[in-house]
């Protein structure tokens, strides 16, 4: 079909919201050194057109949701060349502890993230 796998653009996804974590100072590493994990619970994608393999993409990451135990972030993949819009889409991700039980972010971390609602694209 020469146009890349759908999974490829959850890939883009997470890709874009590490690099998130790292401009807001937030890195995710320290998150799991506190004993904090957040594990995506929910993923959305649309599917608006193809990008083709040997495509260059860029992907624009936001801060959708803050909430006491979970956050929401927001994409969109687009084509470097053209600025075409490729997939738009959400990833919902719970606060867990190392037992895996549902607990409170941390409030410093909401603060920060909800602090920084915009990431420029990569």
């Amino acid at each position: 079909m020469g146009v890349v796998h759908h999974t490829s653009y959850i890939v883009w996804f997470e890709e874009g919201r590490g690099e998130y974590m790292r401009r807001t100072g937030t890195d995710y590493a320290e998150i799991e050194r506190r004993g904090f994990k957040l594990p995506v619970s929910e993923v959305y994608v649309r599917y608006i057109s193809p990008a083709r393999y040997g495509d260059l993409v860029k992907v624009k990451t936001w801060m959708e949701k803050v909430k006491s135990r979970s956050v929401t972030f927001g994409y969109e993949v687009r084509m470097v060349e053209t600025g075409k819009l490729l997939a738009t889409g959400w990833t919902k991700h719970i606060c867990v502890n190392e037992e895996g039980r549902v607990r409170r972010i941390p409030q410093e971390i909401r603060e920060v993230l909800a602090d920084f609602p915009l990431i420029n694209p990569l």
